[in-house]
């Protein structure tokens, strides 16, 4: 069937009478571990796809899947270095990554290929750091050696010795080689910060024992007012601008000041917004103020210059025609007043407006 396919394979599907799909690929393509498993799209997309396609009958589906298994691992080894690369049952240590090992050390090779161990995928397992492994709510057992030591990523903005680029300085753990975080203890109601003066909660077990975490902005003005320690929780990590930024995210205090806290911050809240209707009210106040005195003043020198509002009576540009042609067309060249020879007339009591 293979040979009668459109090369190269990527994917073969079955349908059942009850409009299930599967795929079966890895029933007829002779190399799928190696080849034709490369071909596809990510693994997990291809599986959220079919999943509304799923055929009801478990059983068989499962019993197939344990029959496929077991023809796979039937296979002979692949015979050249390339196919050992990605397989899913077999690895080379030249094809490990950077955060990879193999483990247990004592692993017996299931074979060699020109004289290289070949080991089961089972064996490759990924490592972490401190901080890595922190993030996951674990730490470090207490006396273990780094399992890998690896070159860490350096500063692009310091200068570096090439000693210090090819030396592998930063040391990776295994899941075995971990446990699960113990916070350290509140003691007096001081809780217990790191050297930045924030307690990291990355999983909610991360937290101090005897604490809470309380995400409400401004919480800790009000926890200074009191005296109560209040510190901020570290809740992960956000790449921008070319570094890492810790990401802190709410409050972490004690217990027995939780409700005193939120009694008081609603409390300060219902202030707040009291003093902020007084301002709107006051800022309003101020706009009428401003308006009726410019009115005021408006109606003054209405009264004191005799004006008339352009819109109650009509202008004489409006009621009269012009008598002279001459006049009332507008010359290409301006025409200067004749000067008087009488004494200037004593303006200085005009506004601005009527001097012009």
């Amino acid at each position: 069937m293979e040979r009668q396919a459109g090369q190269p394979l990527a994917y073969v599907t079955a349908f059942e009478n009850d409009n299930s799909i599967k795929d079966v690929t890895k029933w007829y393509a002779a190399n799928w571990m190696s080849v034709n498993r490369k071909l596809q799209v990510d693994a997990e997309w291809w599986k959220m796809t079919l999943q509304p396609y799923k055929t009801r009958n478990r059983d068989r589906d499962r019993k197939d899947d344990m029959q496929l298994q077991v023809n796979l691992l039937k296979q002979p080894l692949p015979t050249s270095i390339g196919a050992f690369k990605d397989h899913p049952l077999y690895a080379l240590k030249r094809h490990l990554l950077k955060f990879e090992a193999i483990y247990p050390e004592s692993a017996v090779p299931l074979g060699f290929i020109r004289g290289e161990a070949v080991y089961a995928r089972e064996c490759v397992h990924t490592l972490h750091t401190k901080d890595t492994w922190l993030k996951e709510a674990k730490q470090i057992k207490s006396g273990e050696e780094p399992y890998k030591m690896v070159k860490p990523r350096l500063d692009p903005y310091k200068h570096h010795t090439q000693e210090e680029r090819d030396t592998p300085s930063l040391g990776t753990y295994g899941f075995w080689q971990t446990e699960t975080y113990v916070s350290p203890p509140v003691v007096d109601g001081k809780i217990p910060r790191n050297r930045y003066g924030n307690v990291q909660v990355f999983q909610p077990c991360m937290l101090p024992a005897g604490t809470v975490h309380l995400k409400i902005p401004g919480l800790n003005k009000v926890a200074k007012k009191l005296d109560i320690d209040c510190v901020p929780a570290m809740v992960g990590w956000d790449f921008h601008g070319g570094w890492n930024h810790a990401v802190l995210d709410g409050w972490v205090v004690c217990e027995e000041h939780e409700d005193i806290l939120v009694a008081a911050w609603d409390q300060e809240q219902e202030e707040l917004e009291k003093k902020a209707a007084e301002k709107r009210e006051k800022k309003a106040c101020d706009n009428w103020k401003l308006l009726v005195k410019a009115m005021l003043i408006r109606e003054r020198l209405k009264k004191k210059y005799n004006l008339q509002d352009p819109k109650a009576s009509p202008t004489v540009c409006e009621t009269e025609k012009a008598s002279d042609a001459k006049m009332s067309w507008p010359a290409s060249k301006q025409v200067k007043p004749a000067k008087s020879r009488g004494r200037k007339k004593d303006n200085t009591h005009l506004f601005p407006f009527e001097k012009m």
